[in-house]
């Protein structure tokens, strides 16, 4: 088969694409025929090697879709040939919390890897149905943006008429939060640092849109929009530069969710900022692995949309890395298979 491999931390160019031996699925796994691939900040901070050296050729991706091509011993309720979408969390099954099904909490939790290529070999328990009307390349772009929007949002106890502001909403993450905020039925206030992405923010129901420059504060303009009062949660995917931003721009009693750290993870914070006003801050890495399965007939209902910005053939992986790293995408760059 041919996948997309790197062999040690480096630019787009550190991708390479190349035959490879074919996985076969062991015991309780499930070999897919990868038809699409999405593409996410993670790969990304992956190649660069901020998650440390590659001990052996890595071949990166956690979001895909395709079909079910061969099972292992031991897997039942999947027959080949069956369209699937691929449920990115992976942990050990066994213990109390993923027992209690709260995954995330797994002390071996993590991500799936191996989507950037023609097969890969996953856990059965992490190959969901995919629903109709969906296309491969759709369905690929779904898993880690609104699984971790979706853990987010419940994890903060969003509920209607409140106000969530968004970070970086025209992205892939951005885009997901807004829609599941929506259907949650809050007031969703949206930032962007491209003015032209203004009316697709608005097209997707952004009640509010604010176009930052990349270093002012905007929390005046949320207490501006809410008559002083402020936001309810704030989802902070950006880190360093906008984190006591966020802070400030919460009402007393309001809630930070920390989803990522795009323009770096090293913040220094006034600790009284935090408990004076009762703030609380919450960590989201992806969520349980009953959310995929939970969500997805909402887009065959028509309640959420994937929103796909470009698709690459899976031999044109560094070209994809280099528009995500620009920063000039709406929704989700795929790789097509």
């Amino acid at each position: 088969m041919y996948a997309v491999r790197i062999y040690e931390p480096g630019g787009p160019e550190a991708l390479s694409y190349e035959e490879v031996d074919t996985p076969e699925p062991g015991a309780g796994m499930v070999r897919i025929k990868v038809r699409a691939a999405g593409v996410n900040h993670r790969e990304i901070w992956q190649r660069q090697g901020l998650f440390g050296a590659f001990a052996q050729p890595q071949i990166l991706g956690s979001d895909a879709a395709g079909e079910v091509d061969r099972l292992g011993v031991g897997v039942g309720g999947l027959e080949e040939g069956q369209r699937v979408v691929i449920n990115p969390g992976l942990s050990c099954g066994l213990c109390s919390a993923c027992l209690a099904g709260d995954q995330p909490a797994c002390a071996r939790f993590g991500l799936v890897s191996g989507a950037y290529a023609e097969y890969m070999v996953v856990p059965e328990r992490n190959v969901v149905a995919m629903p109709s009307g969906l296309t491969f390349v759709e369905a690929a772009s779904l898993g880690i943006p609104f699984v971790t929007a979706e853990a987010a949002f419940a994890a903060a106890d969003v509920r209607p008429g409140q106000v969530v502001v968004l970070w970086g909403a025209s992205g892939g993450l951005g885009m997901a939060a807004l829609q599941l905020a929506k259907v949650r039925g809050a007031r969703v206030v949206s930032v962007t640092r491209s003015a032209p992405k203004q009316e697709v923010l608005k097209k997707f129901r952004s009640d509010e849109v604010l176009v930052w420059d990349g270093s002012s504060a905007l929390a005046p303009d949320v207490q501006r929009l809410t008559a002083g009062r402020g936001a309810d949660v704030v989802m902070d995917s950006l880190g360093e530069t906008t984190f006591n931003d966020s802070l400030a721009m919460c009402r007393r009693g309001g809630v930070v969710i920390s989803v990522g750290a795009t323009t770096g993870g090293k913040v220094a914070l006034e600790l009284g900022e935090i408990f004076r006003r009762r703030l609380t801050v919450i960590g989201a890495f992806l969520g349980s692995s009953s959310i995929l399965p939970r969500i997805l007939p909402l887009f065959a209902r028509g309640q959420l949309m994937p929103v796909i910005d470009h698709v690459y053939p899976l031999e044109q992986a560094d070209q994809a890395h280099e528009q995500l790293e620009r920063g000039d995408v709406v929704g989700k760059v795929v790789l097509e298979v």
